[in-house]
């Protein structure tokens, strides 16, 4: 039976400089660089989150490598286990309210949008909120894996601390953690993809508005 490892490595907006043009390009700057400061917990929590994978990864091989007769070590291993995958799900949410209020804060771009005086400018800012809103979406899409990745992961080690519990039964779980883990590891690479996306996006934008 064999778990993979989640590795959560999640690329991250680009800072911007400072900027003291108070038209569009200012404007734009202020927002961009508003949604970056309420990503922060976000930011923060990644590790803890990688830690915790880390750590768990460990006590399943430590697990696995126990014998039936040491079920009382089994047994406080799966429930260190599962004390972790609780902690996981309390920075998960701490990660989770924290880019949705990046995600609100981005709802002052349409003010910068309504107040661009050029429809080539105002397409531009336009095209840049739409892709920040499937990003937001794809983080979305990831919280709602993770969260069932974690939910089946309890199961698995509660099954764990169950001395009744079947081998057929542990390697059927297992397969369904190994199966969701995938599905995280691909909503990881999406909403990836979509925060470089951004960062193109974004710096071609603020170049075209510093240029005009």
């Amino acid at each position: 039976m064999r778990k993979t490892r989640m590795a959560l490595s999640f690329s991250v907006l680009l800072l911007l400089g400072a900027c003291t043009d108070s038209g569009i390009r200012g404007d734009l700057d202020q927002v961009l660089n508003g949604t970056f400061e309420a990503e922060e917990e976000y930011r923060e929590v990644q590790d803890d989150l990688e830690k915790r994978e880390k750590a768990e990864q460990k006590l399943f091989a430590d697990i696995m490598s126990l014998t039936q007769e040491q079920h009382e070590k089994v047994a406080e291993q799966a429930q260190e286990a599962l004390d972790s995958a609780d902690e996981r799900l309390d920075f998960l949410n701490t990660e989770k309210e924290s880019m949705q209020s990046a995600e609100k804060k981005l709802a002052e771009i349409d003010q910068v949008i309504e107040d661009a005086e050029e429809e080539s400018v105002k397409s531009d800012v336009q095209a840049l909120k739409t892709k920040m809103q499937e990003r937001f979406a794809a983080h979305s899409n990831f919280v709602t894996a993770y969260e069932k990745l974690i939910g089946l992961q309890k199961e698995l080690y509660e099954m764990l601390k169950d001395e009744d519990s079947k081998l057929q039964m542990l390697q059927e779980k297992a397969t369904e953690v190994n199966e969701q883990n995938n599905l995280v590891q691909q909503a990881v690479t999406d909403f990836n993809e979509l925060t470089q996306q951004v960062n193109e996006l974004k710096d071609n934008t603020l170049k075209k508005l510093t240029e005009s």
